[in-house]
């Protein structure tokens, strides 16, 4: 099929549109309220996925924000992060303890 020539330059200053940012990070909020509330829901029912879901879901709400749109709650994501990874960590401490008993020699403990 042979190529069509436009008779002239086919873009019109008439349709151009000039660009605007998007002015909400709502995207980046529903992933901070995803995160503190899975990792409440991980502290109280002690749930492994639901522990990492807070750790993808406050790392996510860290890297969708923008500088411009977080103002002075910089500080308030970074404790979604330690918040998430502190759920986890306690998450898997039942499990840690008797690795740490074994190890000193102590004899573990059995629940009736």
């Amino acid at each position: 099929m042979p190529r069509r020539e436009f008779p002239g330059d086919p873009r019109r200053s008439d349709n151009v549109v000039p660009y605007t940012a998007p002015d909400n990070s709502s995207e980046g909020n529903v992933y901070y309220l995803v995160a503190f509330a899975s990792s409440m829901g991980t502290l109280f029912l002690k749930s492994k996925p639901l522990g990492w879901l807070a750790l993808l879901s406050s790392l996510l709400s860290v890297f969708s924000d923008r500088q411009s749109a977080s103002g002075s709650s910089g500080g308030s994501r970074l404790s979604t992060i330690t918040l998430a990874f502190t759920a986890l960590l306690m998450a898997y401490v039942p499990e840690l303890v008797p690795l740490f008993q074994r190890s000193r020699g102590e004899p573990a403990q059995t629940s009736a």
